[in-house]
């Protein structure tokens, strides 16, 4: 196939139902893959050691997508909504990163715990009584934007337009090359929904600041400092949205992606279900072999060879976690769903999901935490799914997000 037909390849749709089998003959035929198509020239890994290897060196491969401009849904003022720390680099990344680290402790996480499993218990018990579901907005989403709108201190009345927001800003999100392919009315629908998010979030911290208060993560970015200096409205504002869509879009397709495993491995299902001590490993099995963040990117900032090939100073890589997460050489019989490979007394690798090195996501103890409540009330209270309909996918080659999955969930 020609460079311009694996590139096709990787924005079909197909790929996005299914990506697995591409991507390991990809991986095994050429571990770094230069692509040119008449778009943007980038340089796609597929390799779980070349990946990390990535990930673990800021001072050759930046995050920073200044370097290659764009990321502001086609509206220069809107720019600033995608300045966070997932896109800064240098002294920008360790200063938000800093900050991040000072108010997303993990005693501030926990004490959403008891939150989230009363709206993880109330979800299935309406689940298990409602026939087929869709286990996406009628599951997923309403425990992972019920817990984001508490951490944030948000009003639950807007939890609809949140979930609303995320969705549509979700799809305008990703690796640079995707988002050169994509359809105008999507960027469209995504510059709308960021003039709506900024206006209801500048309104809603004018309205903090005129009546303060502590114990969720709005009033901590606006009280904290580092060497004196505050966030700025605008920085708060692109941490939110990067919270707002890592807090919910993702983790809503882990639960999901999880459900799915049940359906497709049942006799590792009802392995599960026999031994709570699988909980939390099968939680991390899940990100491996279903992780919701299919690719990043990163810039280099010098000429670097990565498996042989030649990467020139501000080559845009696309680091390709799915694959890396299904690597061979890293994990053996990587498409099998095995939560016991993360049993304490293993030596598994650890996955992709969240990254590695200093980006490594902020949020994945929150994550985790949720998953894990959802997973394990899951497990004790059914006896399995039953999926009636074939997922529908979005349109985002960057993300395995199922967008609609109507099933049953069977009481125990």
């Amino acid at each position: 196939m020609t460079v311009l037909g694996e590139f096709n390849a990787l924005t079909s749709t197909s790929f996005r139902h299914d990506p697995y089998p591409l991507l390991a003959r990809l991986r095994d035929e050429h571990p770094v893959l230069r692509m040119a198509p008449g778009l943007i020239e980038s340089y796609h890994v597929f390799g779980y050691e070349d990946i990390r290897g990535i990930l673990t060196r800021p001072e050759t491969f930046s995050s920073d997508r200044s370097l290659l401009g764009g990321g502001d849904l086609g509206d220069a003022n809107l720019a600033f909504l995608f300045n966070n720390m997932i896109s800064a680099g240098g002294d920008k990344h360790r200063r938000l990163r800093m900050i991040g680290n000072r108010v997303f402790m993990p005693k501030f996480i926990e004490r959403f715990r008891p939150a989230v499993e009363a709206v993880v218990a109330e979800r299935l018990d309406w689940a298990l009584g409602a026939g087929e579901i869709d286990l996406v907005e009628d599951f997923a989403a309403e425990i992972t934007v019920a817990m984001i709108t508490a951490v944030l201190g948000l009003p639950r009345e807007d939890m609809r337009d949140i979930r609303r927001w995320t969705a549509v800003l979700g799809e305008n999100s990703g690796a640079a090359t995707w988002l050169a392919t994509m359809d105008p009315a999507i960027l469209e629908r995504g510059r709308r929904t960021g003039i709506e998010m900024t206006d209801y979030f500048s309104a809603y911290l004018a309205d903090r600041r005129a009546h303060p208060r502590e114990g969720d993560l709005i009033s901590d970015f606006m009280a904290v400092e580092v060497d004196g200096e505050r966030l700025s409205q605008d920085e708060i504002l692109s941490m939110a949205m990067l919270l707002l869509l890592a807090g919910n879009e993702t983790t809503t397709n882990l639960i999901v992606n999880f459900l799915r495993l049940c359906d497709a491995f049942p006799d590792a299902s009802n392995h599960l279900r026999g031994d709570p001590a699988l909980t939390v490993p099968a939680v991390e099995e899940t990100l491996r072999l279903r992780n919701s963040i299919r690719n990043i990117d990163r810039y280099a900032l010098e000429d670097v060879d990565v498996s042989g090939v030649r990467i020139p100073a501000g080559g845009l890589v696309v680091l390709w976690l799915t694959a890396g997460n299904r690597d061979p050489r890293a994990f053996p019989e990587p498409d099998r769903f095995d939560p016991e490979r993360y049993l304490p007394d293993r030596a598994a690798n650890r996955h992709l999901a969240f990254g590695a090195g200093p980006h490594f996501c902020l949020g994945a103890p929150l994550a985790r935490m949720e998953t894990q409540i959802a997973v394990k009330a899951v497990l004790e209270r059914t006896r399995g799914v039953e999926m009636t309909e074939p997922p529908s996918f979005g349109g985002n080659a960057s993300f395995d997000n199922v967008t609609r999955q109507m099933a049953r969930l069977l009481a125990a």
